[in-house]
């Protein structure tokens, strides 16, 4: 009886071959392609890339085109504007209403800024903008500073920034209005 050989499934790997010729024209086209994308960079307008003016002027709306995106930012038609001076807790905060019942005080400073603007006609002197962008501004409507009366009504606090409305802080804090009804501002 003659003895099979045991079946290869696998056969041995030939050597590589180096493959010079195809590594040295991909190499200088990667190369060719970072200059060609930084001398693009280098020419186009550095207004792209954030050195642009801040925004400056007015904005208006009337109210079918006004939304609150949260409590201290604004759509006005297709324009985000967010309410400068101000402090506002996030959504999903929780505070402590007079009672001592906890509350989601982001939600509820939302809601204090809607029935502000809501029915009412809109209008925005932008000055500048945020880290994020954001045009920043001093909002009116219905004849009512909208960063104010945030303020006065206890749903947002004054920010280092605009010194002018710590009084009306104090204010609702001595009030206990809005977020300062527990007597200590939880959030």
């Amino acid at each position: 009886m003659a003895l099979r050989r045991p079946r290869r499934i696998f056969r041995p790997a030939a050597l590589p071959v180096p493959r010079r010729h195809v590594l040295v024209p991909l190499s200088l086209g990667l190369a060719g392609a970072l200059c060609a994308a930084g001398l693009v960079l280098a020419v186009m307008s550095s207004d792209l890339f954030g050195s642009a003016p801040p925004p400056a002027g007015q904005v208006a709306a009337d109210p079918t085109q006004v939304a609150v995106v949260d409590a201290d930012t604004l759509r006005l038609s297709d324009r985000v504007v967010r309410l400068s001076g101000i402090a506002v807790p996030s959504r999903g905060q929780t505070c402590r209403d007079a009672g001592g019942q906890d509350f989601d005080c982001g939600v509820a400073a939302v809601n204090a800024l809607a029935a502000l603007v809501r029915e009412t006609p809109v209008e925005c002197l932008l000055h500048g903008a945020d880290g994020m962008g954001r045009a920043m501004a001093v909002c009116e409507a219905g004849g009512r500073e909208l960063n104010r009366a945030m303020v006065d009504a206890g749903w947002a606090r004054a920010d280092r920034s605009s010194p002018a409305l710590e009084a009306a802080e104090a204010a609702a804090r001595d009030d206990r209005r809005g977020l300062w009804a527990s007597g200590v501002n939880s959030w």
